[in-house]
């Protein structure tokens, strides 16, 4: 007799997600009620699912028609139970239902949805190109997008999850994208991108800003529903300077945080990890010299003093990565990384970061 065939047990593999946040000062997000996106996709399958979000919403985001394609140009229906219309009711996180569709590896997922709902609150943010592509394809503008913040293929192996976790230098994609990408096209890792601008470490968003919703809850506390529900293997944490930035600029002034304080923090950050057998792989504050917020300078020497000790403490961690020292110069931004407001990455930058991050990656063998 042949011997049988082993039965070969397929995981659920989450291949793209992009946290989204609370965006309630946009209305014009779906002016012409469709949206198209292309999504990097790393692993063939013949299985897939999108996550449908609508967490901050406050009526249910209404679904025409979602339509999935790649190459090939044969779209293919995406339902959830059985209909290809459908809704999100508001405040809630969904899956679709499983798609049979031939997905390439190495591929761009396009994504098209018809939507007549106008004001979409629930929304993930890109500068990058290079992970996730929008309409809108200019380099130095921001992007926004609804309806799809997860996807998840079926696969006969499982593979490394690696959690990219900050603000806006982490959300933004200038380095996390291209970093992503080459993670899963070298290394066969899944990555997600776990940044909110404007979040903070130690506080919510609690400001004047017009933007304050959406910096999400303290970065201490939405560490936990990551590691719950991504499960990393490796987390890659960039947090900090908004820390720094944000008192006296729309926050208050009382909170701009001690050394301590922000060191502590990150300890008991790497702490958790410890518990799940995560590798905590932190970086050091990038500087803020010369940054206007709210019309305002956002940096002083009081400031920078505390972001220097901090980096001080925090280069006495294992696994550290040393990026302000990478990007900067006599304590500011070099200009190849400079997006233009002292704060931010510029996408030729972000590159840069992106293979200086992997280098070290790969030297500290943990990929």
């Amino acid at each position: 007799m042949n011997p049988q065939k082993e039965e070969i047990i397929m995981i659920k593999t989450t291949t793209w997600k992009h946290n989204f946040s609370n965006y309630d000062n946009l209305d014009h997000i779906n002016a012409n009620g469709h949206q198209h996106l292309e999504i990097f996709q790393p692993f063939e399958s013949k299985k897939i699912r999108l996550q449908l979000n609508n967490l901050y919403g406050e009526t249910p985001l209404v679904i025409d028609s979602l339509e999935i394609y790649t190459n090939s140009k044969k779209k293919v229906s995406v339902t959830k139970d059985g209909k290809k219309s459908f809704a999100v009711e508001s405040r809630l996180v969904e899956w679709s239902d499983w798609i049979d569709f031939n997905l390439p590896a190495d591929s761009y997922l396009s994504v098209d949805i018809v939507s007549p709902t106008k004001a979409i609150h629930t929304l993930g943010l890109t500068i990058s190109n290079d992970l996730i592509r929008t309409e809108n394809s200019d380099p130095k503008e921001t992007k926004y997008f609804f309806g799809i913040s997860e996807i998840q293929v079926k696969t006969e192996h499982a593979h490394k999850r690696i959690a990219l976790f900050g603000d806006s230098l982490t959300n933004q994609g200038n380095y996390a994208a291209p970093l992503s990408i080459d993670l899963e096209k070298e290394f066969h890792c899944v990555t997600a991108n776990y940044g909110i601008s404007g979040n903070r470490l130690l506080h919510p968003g609690h400001s004047t800003s017009q933007w304050s919703t959406s910096f999400g809850e303290a970065g201490f506390t939405r560490f936990d529903h990551m590691i719950a529900e991504y499960q990393p293997n490796i987390v890659i944490f960039m947090e900090g300077v908004n820390d720094l930035l944000h008192p006296g600029t729309g926050a208050p002034i009382n909170e701009l945080p001690t050394v301590n304080a922000l060191v502590k923090a990150v300890h008991a950050l790497k702490k958790k990890c410890k518990k799940h057998g995560i590798t905590f792989v932190p970086m050091t504050i990038t500087p803020a010299y010369g940054n206007i917020n709210g019309g305002v300078f956002a940096w002083s020497e009081e400031k920078e003093k505390i972001r220097l000790a901090v980096n001080h403490e925090l280069l006495k961690m294992p696994h550290i990565i040393d990026i302000a020292d990478f990007v900067s110069n006599d304590d500011k931004l070099k200009p190849e990384f400079d997006y233009g407001d002292h704060v931010h990455l510029s996408n030729e930058g972000g590159k840069q970061v992106a293979k200086f991050v992997e280098e070290q990656l790969i030297r500290k063998r943990m990929v």
